[in-house]
């Protein structure tokens, strides 16, 4: 069984994904307010009631006319928001949707609009002429003052839309919550004035009992502090996949010795969250994933915005410069347990490989590659990351020149210069020789 603390994790990444959770909660408060606010009031507050209050005719027109309208109101959002995902998935790339349908905006507003409609049709049954006239008068200024806020918040989120679909703010976006990701899982700050080295990610134990994986689909999520409870009675945990790898059912997906007992093993593979797709709860690596595939769409010949590659270089170069100064990840969690870990050098080829390779014949992101390449080796004290900055700096040159003539390729040289100023004689010979 899922220990508590993980599985409410879990469960609330969840209920903030998608288009369903907290629209669920906005429902359901203005459905419970409208049940009990009409008995409370005529019994706590009949003054101020009676004073809001109005014919019941009119209160039932009012109040039918805002549940239709709320409803009418409903589909234009739903159709804006569609618009806007599908003109998001095409343009940039499919990957962006998870979190676009994350964004509380979108989803508070569709919640105060539906929840504004359940809250008039549930006022509307507290509203009659017989026997006696009445009409909950605070539940009724209520319904009108839900109506103005959702008016005002329509507003609101079509102005946001139209923002959260330009590029700029798409990728600053994504870029803010990988680094929030970075600041959870590289938490230890880099102390000064020494060479970072990552660790060997030791072997698996001879005689290691392999623990098959039992669904298939990405890693989401890994609870360390439930692998180090079984690791404590005796056992060594090797997690054979990384944060984001996907797993196939039936292939190993732990090594545990010595073999586990029946409860240990379903404990173990209980502690690795699978899903169908990636999440930003652990995994720094989707995080630039889409920053990198907005780019390569970028510069592909049928969009042809080299612009919008240079805004997501820029990004990346920002992650790379707040990573810089955070010590590499342990390859052992605590007494018996061994997660694979990323590197910053795993991360730089992240950034670059693929767009390196698709802009050989761009000078101007090139350029502004180079340019961010320096900036981070500027920065970096990590030994395996200053041999990844060098190694693509030379890479870009020499694909530059190829490509260009020696003129256009002048400013790209003193860029590499400046980069191989702050990398070490010794690490440069390493990887430029």
């Amino acid at each position: 069984m899922r220990p508590s603390r993980f599985l409410l994790r879990q469960l609330l990444y969840d209920f903030a994904s998608g288009l369903l959770g907290r629209p669920a909660l906005w429902i359901g408060t203005l459905a419970v307010t409208a049940i009990v606010l009409p008995p409370l009031e005529f019994r706590y507050a009949p003054g101020l009631s009676h004073f809001l209050a109005t014919e019941p005719s009119s209160a039932q027109v009012v109040l039918g006319t805002l549940a239709g309208s709320m409803m009418s109101v409903i589909g234009v959002v739903y159709s804006t928001l569609l618009v806007a995902l599908s003109l998001a998935s095409m343009q940039f790339s499919t990957r962006i949707l998870a979190g676009m349908t994350r964004d509380r905006v979108a989803q508070d507003t569709l919640g105060m609009f539906i929840g504004t409609f359940v809250y008039c049709l549930l006022v509307l049954r507290a509203v009659h002429s017989e026997p006696a006239p009445s009409v909950p008068g605070i539940a009724y200024a209520g319904a009108l003052l839900l109506a103005l806020t959702a008016l005002g918040h329509l507003v609101y989120f079509i102005h946001h839309i139209v923002q959260s679909i330009q590029a700029n703010h798409l990728v600053a976006r994504i870029a803010n919550e990988t680094a929030v990701v970075i600041d959870a899982v590289f938490s230890v700050p880099l102390p000064g004035g020494e060479m970072a080295v990552d660790a060997d990610l030791p072997a698996v134990p001879t005689g290691a009992a392999m623990v098959l994986a039992r669904s298939s689909g990405y890693v989401q999520l890994i609870d360390i502090d439930g692998l180090r409870a079984i690791a404590a009675r005796g056992a060594s945990i090797h997690l054979l996949k990384p944060m984001g790898a996907f797993v196939t059912e039936g292939l190993p997906l732990l090594a545990i010795a010595p073999p586990p007992s029946a409860a240990d093993q379903d404990a173990a593979v209980a502690a690795i969250d699978i899903g169908a797709i990636r999440t930003m709860q652990q995994d720094v690596e989707f995080g630039i994933r889409q920053i990198v595939d907005i780019a390569l769409k970028a510069v592909s010949p049928a969009v042809n915005d080299p612009s919008t590659a240079v805004t997501c270089v820029d990004h990346l170069g920002r992650l790379l410069v707040q990573l810089a100064q955070r010590s590499p990840l342990p390859a052992r969690h605590g007494e018996g347990v061994v997660v694979p870990h990323t590197t910053h050098g795993d991360l730089i080829d992240l950034c670059f490989e693929q767009l390196r390779q698709y802009t050989r014949t761009d000078m101007a992101v090139s350029l502004r590659i180079m340019r961010v390449l320096g900036e981070v080796a500027s920065v970096t004290r990590h030994e395996g990351a200053r041999r990844r900055l060098a190694l693509h700096a030379r890479l870009i040159d020499e694909a530059m020149r190829a490509a260009f003539a020696a003129e256009d390729c002048e400013e790209l040289g003193r860029r590499r210069a400046l980069l191989d100023a702050h990398i070490t004689p010794t690490t440069t010979a390493l990887n430029i020789s």
